[in-house]
């Protein structure tokens, strides 16, 4: 009979200093790889922008559309308390960004010059601008952040109800007491004198 425990089929007894720290922390690893892929990739990018305008304050802006987008979504995707939808949007727009790296970093073997530079360099700020719209509404869609428009939202019109309110009050207390002005002068006096007295202070002719 086999006096082997369960335990002691769990434990690994091949463990290595490999194994304990490197393949054990494979996912930080990896990412670390990928992110600085994605570093290097901005900075070719920025030699090929600066090589293609000449400006460094143009090329540095490239990386408006592409490291730094790119950490800014994975970080977005990380994030615990974000919408499945978003967490997808994020994926994707981290995507564009890596994308945009790579092309940006093959330009100078694809040729480009002249007209083709100017279209490359406005889709880059057409891509600086769509992170920075999706950027927005992925702040003004997290679900905290809503929570809180919503709530302002609801104070807001319940304020403006209770307001109106008040106002609606104070208009049915003057009327009730304009009515009762209007009885007493009616009692007092020829109702069609009271009319046209009325009439005249409210700036309207003296009827015949």
């Amino acid at each position: 009979m086999n006096d082997k425990r369960i335990v002691d089929l769990l434990d690994d007894n091949n463990s290595s200093w490999f194994q304990d720290n490197i393949v054990s922390n494979a996912p930080v690893i990896i990412a670390v790889f990928a992110n600085f892929v994605v570093i290097f990739a901005d900075v070719r990018a920025y030699d090929v922008v600066y090589k293609l305008t000449g400006s460094w304050w143009k090329a540095l802006s490239a990386s408006l559309a592409c490291a730094i987008p790119f950490i800014l979504w994975e970080i977005g995707w990380q994030y615990n308390h974000t919408t499945d939808a978003w967490r997808r949007w994020s994926l994707f727009m981290a995507g564009i960004a890596f994308f945009t790296s790579i092309f940006l970093g093959v330009a100078d073997f694809l040729d480009f010059s002249g007209e083709w530079a100017d279209i490359l360099l406005g889709g880059v700020v057409v891509l600086t601008g769509l992170h920075t719209v999706m950027g927005f509404l992925y702040y003004y869609n997290d679900p905290s952040v809503a929570r809180k428009r919503h709530k302002a939202q609801a104070i807001g019109t319940m304020l403006d109800r209770q307001m109106n309110a008040r106002v609606a009050k104070e208009l049915l207390k003057s009327g009730r007491d304009l009515l009762a002005v209007m009885k007493e002068l009616e009692k007092e006096y020829n109702p069609e004198d009271v009319d046209a007295v009325m009439a005249i202070l409210r700036g309207k002719k003296r009827p015949n």
